[in-house]
């Protein structure tokens, strides 16, 4: 289960990340297939709660009638005998939900005999979940999987969940990937990308070069990746064609406390990196809602090709993931990047 409203990216990350197989997406859940070891599934950020399915019944008129029929199914599944504490969830459509004490009895008494184990009400030990969904034909029974507790993103910062959304849209890694963020802020994004293969990340601000801003530690202790406090309209320090994917975040609002419209700034960093990204390179770009008609235009006059586009909230505020590439050929040249000002 995840937060709401990002069923494609969190199914498409889940590939990225797993190798795995989608079942069954809706808003706020994915099924999936998948021989990656549990440890994988429980380290992942975007992942509000995790599950390993036991075993399924057929969708019945009522939940009630699904828990008895799980009871009696159990033995077949066979469980661990672990002997550990254990409690039960019922959860409907990602709401937790009642059911009548005799069918919880009931299963509660087949998990012990499998088991070994005692139910607790308090929890502490293992937790087994009734899940269904509305347009599942199955209800699942699942035990939950421990997650490591989600970090919280600094102040103004990308929260990592998303962060790792926005990378793994771009498709499966390569080790030889080298990286770029114009706009890197603190480094959540690189700080996504970094956990997984790559040869060189680059992060670029101007407020590395005043201390406004500063590095997460992880990012800023990398023996690969490389700081810059250079204009995104410049990048005087990135050569041609020497970057295989940009991920980014620019700023929604004003830059450098200047008069300049955000789209603007956007627009004219498009032909910076249309000049430092390889033919064929990867670029993923989260912006506000409201400026997505001119930067989409700016893709395209600085001939980026628009694959993907998703539609999410960040910090409550209404957003866009532009998510393309450089085609390896027939690209429009690219406008001539606007020197800074001042």
């Amino acid at each position: 289960m995840h937060a709401a409203g990002l069923g494609q990216l969190v199914a498409g990350s889940l590939t990225v990340d797993l190798s795995c197989r989608v079942l069954y997406s809706d808003e706020s859940a994915v099924l999936i297939s998948t021989k990656a070891p549990v440890k994988d599934l429980s380290r992942l950020t975007y992942v509000k709660n995790a599950f390993v399915v036991v075993g399924s019944v057929p969708r019945r008129r009522s939940l009630r009638q699904s828990i008895e029929e799980i009871s009696r199914e159990l033995p077949r599944w066979q469980l661990p005998r672990s002997r550990r504490p254990f409690r039960l969830m019922f959860s409907e459509d990602g709401q937790l939900t009642s059911v009548p004490s005799a069918s919880r009895r009931e299963l509660e008494t087949a998990l012990n005999r499998a088991t070994g184990g005692r139910f607790t009400p308090r929890g502490g030990g293992d937790e087994y979940w009734t899940v269904s969904r509305r347009h599942l034909s199955e209800v699942l029974f699942c035990e939950r999987v421990a997650h490591r507790r989600r970090e919280q993103p600094g102040r103004g910062g990308l929260a990592p969940d998303l962060a790792e959304l926005v990378v793994n849209a771009l498709g499966r890694p390569r080790s030889g990937d080298v990286v770029l963020d114009p706009f890197a802020g603190s480094g959540a994004l690189i700080a996504a990308r970094i956990r997984k293969p790559f040869r060189e990340a680059i992060c670029s601000d101007l407020g590395y070069g005043d201390g406004s801003i500063e590095l997460l530690p992880d990012v800023a202790h990398h023996s690969k990746v490389r700081s810059l406090s250079e204009d995104a309209r410049t990048l005087a320090s990135v050569p041609d064609h020497s970057v295989d994917v940009v991920v980014t975040d620019p700023p929604w609002g004003e830059f450098d406390q200047q008069s300049v419209p955000a789209e603007s700034l956007v627009v004219a960093a498009l032909g910076t990196i249309h000049r430092v990204l390889r033919p064929g390179g990867k670029l993923a770009m989260l912006v506000a809602r409201r400026l997505v008609a001119d930067v989409e235009k700016g893709w395209r006059d600085n001939g980026f090709r628009v694959g993907r586009t998703y539609d999410l909230l960040v910090n409550g505020h209404p957003a866009t993931l532009l998510v393309g590439d450089m085609p390896m050929t027939g690209a429009r040249p690219p406008r001539e990047a606007q020197p800074p000002s001042g």
